[in-house]
């Protein structure tokens, strides 16, 4: 099946992984590492798993969290290592352990912990890390707090609190800031932040100041990446969005907001059970996207938010 979005034409991929089929339910971040191989998590165990551009298990590595839910990587002398916001718990079970983010080296072993007292949190205050992201030029690390307090907290490389930042200022507050993403496509560094249910973007500098706002024909943006020029955003509520250098949209794809109707959504109902809903997914449409990267060749491949797991990759066609 083939996909045009301006000038940029995609084979839509379904069952592109070449994994065991899931039970759990998914809500695990993704990304590329420099080899250009695909790492995200399990629906089911705590593990990373690192994937093939072609949808082969490379391997698979156990991490000391309950939730892989956001995902980054950065280099730190010449060596990848993996940030992991833990949100604590896997959805609709009781949390089994506090909300944290995790550094690992790519065998899985810890080398550095952030909390909730590590950010001076209040004993009324709650933390609940949905992402990370590094600044490439300064390895500055920005927090967002989005199931928590809706703040984002910048760090510097030896993870003291350099700044808080919550909207307060231009657009307004954050409400749920799903995802931050260091974006270099103009050669400066600028941090797009997912307000995700305010349905807008907010966009500052490296410093955390406010620069500007994408506030309209948005809904839900949770996740970015970018290749080239351009810059992809993954929208729960059920798309991907392309937008340009300037930020203007230049179309959309597989949308399937229709399917937020269905009962049970992100999943399906069945009695007072709810079921996956892989079945019930139409060939070309995104259900719940929710982790999702784009490689250096413009291939975009998309994780979805619900019971079993469904990966998708949309494989740039030149």
């Amino acid at each position: 099946m083939e996909i045009r979005v301006g000038d940029l034409k995609y084979s839509w991929l379904e069952n592109w992984a070449k994994i065991p089929d899931m039970t759990g339910w998914a809500h695990h971040g993704l990304v590329i590492n420099k080899a250009g191989q695909i790492v995200t998590g399990h629906a089911n165990e705590p593990k990373i798993l690192i994937l093939s551009k072609t949808g082969e298990l490379i391997r698979e590595f156990e991490v000391p969290v309950t939730e892989t839910h956001g995902l980054c990587i950065s280099e730190e002398n010449g060596t990848e290592v993996l940030w992991i916001a833990d949100v604590g718990s896997k959805y609709e079970t009781e949390s089994l352990a506090p909300p944290n983010v995790t550094k690992v080296d790519f065998r899985g072993n810890v080398l550095a912990k952030i909390t909730a007292e590590n950010l001076n949190y209040g004993s009324q205050e709650t933390f609940c890390p949905t992402t990370v992201a590094i600044d490439p030029n300064n390895s500055n690390v920005w927090i967002t707090d989005g199931y928590g307090s809706s703040r984002i907290h910048i760090l510097d490389s030896s993870l003291n609190k350099i700044k808080t930042i919550s909207g307060s200022h231009q657009v307004g507050l954050f409400n749920c800031p799903h995802w931050v993403y260091a974006d270099t496509r103009k050669g400066i560094t600028e941090m797009y932040v997912a307000d995700r249910t305010n349905n807008r973007i907010q966009i500052f500098n490296a410093k955390g100041e406010f620069l500007r706002a994408i506030t309209e024909n948005l809904t839900t943006p949770s996740v970015f990446s970018s290749f080239g020029e351009y810059m992809v955003v993954g929208e729960l509520n059920a798309r991907l969005v392309i937008l340009d250098k300037n930020d203007a949209i230049i179309g959309t794809i597989g949308d399937g907001t229709e399917l937020l109707s269905k009962e049970g959504w992100p999943n399906r109902k069945q009695g007072d059970q709810k079921i996956s809903p892989l079945n019930d997914i139409p060939t070309g449409k995104f259900n719940s996207p929710h982790g999702m990267a784009a490689d250096s060749d413009g291939n975009i491949y998309v994780s979805e938010w619900l019971i079993g797991d469904r990966f998708t990759k949309l494989e740039l066609v030149n």
